[in-house]
C-alpha cells in the first residue's frame, strides 16, 4: 500500500493541469517507517529507491510521533507546505493541482484537506462515498459532526468549505502553525492527536478548509482494523482526554453523560455481533480516559 501511495502521489505530481490552474511543486516525498518488524525497509528501498527519503524509526512512536520525524525533517529543509498523507491511500491526478487551486481561492487558509473518499476497491467499502471532509464544531461544546460523512458525493458540493477541524489521513499545513504551536502532542499516540492539533491551530487564530475538488481514496484502518481492540481503546480514551484538556467546567458533566452514552451504545452493538473483545477494550477506554491511565491493550 505505501509503494501505491507513493506512486500515486509521483503520478499527481507530474499533471501539468491546464494554462489557467497553478502547478504545485513538490521538492520531496519522506517515508517514515515507524517501527516495522518484517521487512517492509528493504521492499520501500528496493521499489521506490531515491524516489523518496526514508526514514526508518527503530520503535513505533505512534501516529503523532512518526509524523513528527517527517515533519521536523521537512521543515529543516525549508518547506513552505508539509502535506501529511496515511499510507493506505491513493491520490487523485490533479490532486496537487486542485490544492494549488485551492489555495489561491483561499489564501486565509493556513490548513487545507482534500476530499476523502472509501476506497471502492477495498471489500465492503462504498464508491463514490464521502469519508472526511471536515468538521464542525457543535456551538458551545467539544463535540464535532463530521460533514456529509458516510454519504453519496452530492453534485452540488461546495468546491470549497470552512471548517473547523481536519482529518490528518490527508493534511496540508503550512510552516507557520507549526512555527507557532509546535508539532502533534505525542502523549495522544494514535487518534485525537489531530483534533488537538487542529484546536491550538485555531486558538492560535489560523483557519482552515476543506478542497473537495482535491480526492483521494481511503482503505480505512487498514493497519489495525476498525474493530481491533487497540484501534477502539485509543479511539476512546484520546477522544475523552481531548475534552478533559480542554473543556471548561460546565462542560465537563455535559460530555460525560454523551460520552457514556455513546460508549454504551457502542459496546453494546459490539456484544450483539460478538465482538467482545472490542466491546470491553471500548469500555475500558471510557475508564481510563476520565479517570487518567492510559496503557496498550491486546
Amino acid at each position: 500500500m505505501t509503494v501505491e501511495c507513493v506512486q500515486s502521489l509521483l503520478s499527481a505530481h507530474l499533471h501539468k493541469g491546464d494554462a489557467q490552474s497553478p502547478r504545485a511543486m513538490v521538492r520531496k516525498i519522506i517515508v517514515v517507517d515507524n517501527g516495522s518488524t518484517d521487512d517492509s525497509i528493504a521492499i520501500l528501498e528496493s521499489k521506490l529507491g531515491s524516489l523518496v527519503e526514508l526514514i526508518a524509526c527503530p520503535q513505533n512512536l505512534g501516529f503523532a510521533g512518526g509524523n513528527n520525524l517527517a515533519i521536523q525533517h521537512a521543515l529543516k529543509s525549508d518547506a513552505d507546505w508539509l502535506l501529511l498523507i496515511n499510507n493506505d491511500t491513493c491520490v487523485a491526478p490533479d490532486f496537487f493541482t486542485q490544492l494549488a487551486a485551492a489555495h489561491g481561492a483561499n489564501p486565509h487558509w493556513s490548513m487545507m484537506a482534500p476530499l476523502i473518499l472509501y476506497d471502492p476497491e477495498v471489500p465492503g467499502n462504498p464508491a463514490n462515498t464521502i469519508w472526511s471532509l471536515g468538521d464542525r464544531l457543535l456551538p458551545g461544546t467539544l463535540i464535532t459532526r463530521g460533514l456529509w460523512r458516510n454519504q453519496t458525493v452530492p453534485p452540488d458540493l461546495p468546491t470549497f468549505i470552512d471548517v473547523d477541524f481536519l482529518n490528518a489521513c490527508a493534511l496540508l499545513i503550512h510552516r507557520t502553525v507549526f512555527e507557532r504551536i509546535g508539532l502533534f502532542d505525542t502523549s495522544y499516540f494514535m487518534y485525537a492527536e489531530d483534533v488537538d492539533f487542529c484546536w491550538r491551530a485555531r486558538r492560535a487564530g489560523f483557519k482552515m478548509g476543506c478542497a473537495t475538488q482535491a480526492r483521494m481514496w481511503h482503505k480505512v484502518s487498514a493497519s489495525t482494523g476498525v474493530h481491533h481492540p487497540q484501534s477502539r481503546y485509543w479511539r476512546t480514551s484520546n477522544q475523552i482526554r481531548f475534552y478533559r484538556q480542554y473543556a471548561t467546567l460546565w462542560q465537563r458533566p455535559l460530555l460525560f453523560g454523551f460520552t457514556l452514552a455513546r460508549t454504551l451504545l457502542t459496546m453494546g452493538r459490539d456484544l450483539v455481533s460478538r465482538r467482545t473483545h472490542a466491546a470491553r477494550s471500548t469500555g475500558r477506554g471510557w475508564i481510563d480516559g476520565w479517570f487518567g491511565r492510559s496503557q496498550l491493550v491486546s
